[in-house]
């Protein structure tokens, strides 16, 4: 899968980034937030690419993008409760997708650091 042209790479992993939001924010706040969601998706992943464009190391694409997510986290859910519920569902959400698809799939973008398979 890692074969595919880079729009098309980066289309999956707004997809899943977007999924893993609206699925952990669902589950802090038992409201849907798709447009949030996949908006939040395209703003992390377009920076986490910029970033990883001017050659960073592959843990600083991952990292530089966490006080985007408090940023548009709190945009979103207006509440520190409901942020230290969401944060760590999306991540372990964000985990699951990127190891099933990097098992299944061959697919590493999610977390171009943890690569997990050769």
């Amino acid at each position: 899968m890692n074969t595919f042209p880079t729009p098309i790479l980066l289309d999956i992993a707004i997809f899943f980034t977007a999924l893993s939001w609206g699925l952990g924010m669902y589950l802090a706040d038992r409201k849907v937030y798709v447009f949030a969601s996949l908006a939040i998706g395209c703003f992390v992943c377009l920076f986490g690419y910029s970033v990883a464009s001017l050659g960073a190391p592959p843990w600083a694409v991952v990292a530089a993008p966490i006080p985007l997510d408090f940023v548009l986290l709190w945009y979103v859910l207006r509440s520190l409760r409901k942020m230290l519920l969401a944060y760590p569902a999306i991540w372990a959400i964000y985990i699951v997708f990127h190891v099933l698809l990097s098992k299944f799939l061959h697919f590493d973008s999610l977390i171009p650091a943890w690569r997990l398979h050769s």
